[in-house]
């Protein structure tokens, strides 16, 4: 049942009724309105607490019209005004009142409250922060590259305002990167500090996968994350990190893909937020660093939902280790989030085929990353007991997923590449536990003899 809250004012009885053009030959100072003596039940604000849309009426008020204004700086004359708060919180419109004289020099301020955010989760680091670096940052009129079919067309409209984006895209796209945003910044980072990152984004129509990007604006191979993120229509979405390990940057790019976006879809991007982790701007974050990692998915639903392209999910502490056992697979060594952004590991793509075909693809890279104790390519590693990285080839294959006695497992051939190679055992026989898997994140341990690892991936296709 709808939560709705009524907050009444009333205006006095106006003893000339209804303006008529018998009434008046023109304009009269004396019958400007007043709002001196409003009674307590003209003016009502209601509140639907679900939606967080406001509707603004004034009743008993013939030949009268309302005025109301918002602290945003927006107004409307409109009796039976709605209006949509996005944001949790106390709020106040001014009343005034008008006719053909004119507009009432006194007015009235209401208060209401809107009780919820909308959008779910965590909703980002303070914006108005003295410590948003992004905030008081010389940025870069966005620029574009918006290719439906692959095929470059006009740039699509956008606007700014108050730190907020609007993007329109007339034209549906169906591949990740054909409606790429990029957004150029001054700000450096270094690689003794760690960050915080927020944005708010929302979309008019369902898009299931928006790419955010947070990168070296000189080398799109250094970045802090590269993920997707789900927007349904018209709700709201905050896309976070917090406390990312520092890099080494001398100027920032803010990527945004809406590859995957159907026509006529408005996105907006609010409230951007980069600050140092060690500023506190008094936001409590949730336990996990994690953005919405979507739906989970049974194990019968795993067959089919790991169905498309996979890369590295890097952006949290675990999300690469090992460990004595598959229940255990970092109790040894846990990574840091994107510790090993220089192991030509996090652009590697493993893409899994609806009809059980399989594309490992090394990323720009060329490489792949192997355990110092392997046999593959003994001629790249420098016997100095460090890992080492082997220059490879696209590879295809064939894979399976099966099912035994209740744990599910992704099989590959026999010397079939998969990303980081721990071990001889398991290049000669590829077959990974899985132990999660959502419509966007799949995490896997390999099963090699007295330890195994631990992979965190995220769907990017």
């Amino acid at each position: 049942m709808k939560k709705i809250y009524i907050l009444y004012m009333t205006m006095f009885s106006l003893l000339l009724g209804a303006c008529t053009p018998e009434q008046y030959d023109g304009v009269d100072a004396k019958g400007i309105p007043s709002v001196s003596d409003i009674p307590d039940d003209a003016i009502s604000i209601v509140v639907d607490q679900e939606t967080n849309n406001v509707t603004f009426k004034m009743t008993g008020v013939s030949g009268y019209m309302p005025v109301w204004i918002f602290s945003d700086g927006s107004y409307s004359t409109i009796n039976g005004f709605q209006k949509v708060f996005k944001d949790a919180g106390d709020y106040t419109v001014e009343v005034k009142l008008s006719n053909r004289n004119g507009i009432s020099d006194g007015s009235v301020t209401r208060s209401f409250h809107i009780d919820k955010s909308l959008m779910k989760g965590f909703g980002g680091f303070v914006y108005d922060s003295e410590f948003n670096m992004w905030k008081k940052a010389v940025i870069n009129q966005p620029t574009f590259w918006y290719a439906p079919g692959w095929s470059q067309i006009a740039d699509p409209a956008y606007t700014l305002e108050k730190g907020s984006y609007t993007v329109t895209l007339p034209a549906a796209t169906t591949d990740t990167w054909q409606a790429q945003m990029a957004l150029i910044t001054n700000i450096g980072t270094v690689s003794s500090k760690a960050y915080d990152f927020s944005v708010i984004l929302s979309s008019t129509k369902d898009h299931p996968h928006v790419m955010v990007k947070l990168t070296d604006s000189s080398n799109d191979g250094v970045f802090f994350f590269e993920e997707t993120i789900k927007l349904k229509a018209n709700e709201p979405v905050c896309f976070w990190k917090s406390e990312m390990n520092g890099i080494d940057i001398a100027t920032l790019k803010l990527v945004f893909d809406f590859g995957g976006n159907s026509e006529n879809s408005i996105i907006t991007l609010d409230k951007i937020v980069l600050k140092d982790h060690a500023d506190d701007d008094g936001t409590v974050v949730p336990e996990t660093g994690d953005s919405d990692e979507g739906d989970e998915l049974s194990g019968k639903e795993y067959a089919t939902g790991i169905v498309g392209k996979w890369t590295w999910e890097p952006s949290v502490r675990g999300h690469f280790g090992c460990g004595p056992s598959p229940d255990d697979p970092t109790g040894w060594w846990s990574a840091s989030a994107n510790e090993k952004a220089d192991w030509g590991l996090y652009d590697d793509v493993m893409t899994f085929g609806a009809n059980g075909s399989y594309l490992f693809d090394p990323g720009e890279g060329g490489q792949i990353y192997v355990n110092k104790d392997c046999t593959f390519f003994p001629e790249y590693n420098l016997n100095d007991g460090a890992d080492y990285l082997v220059p490879v080839a696209q590879q295809t294959a064939t894979y399976t997923v099966t099912e035994e006695s209740g744990t599910y497992y992704l099989n590959l051939p026999s010397k079939t590449l998969f990303t980081y190679m721990p071990s001889d055992a398991v290049y000669n026989n590829p077959k990974y536990k899985i132990t999660k898997m959502t419509t966007t994140i799949m995490e896997l341990v390999s099963l090699g003899e007295g330890i195994s690892w631990k992979y965190r991936l995220k769907k990017i296709d």
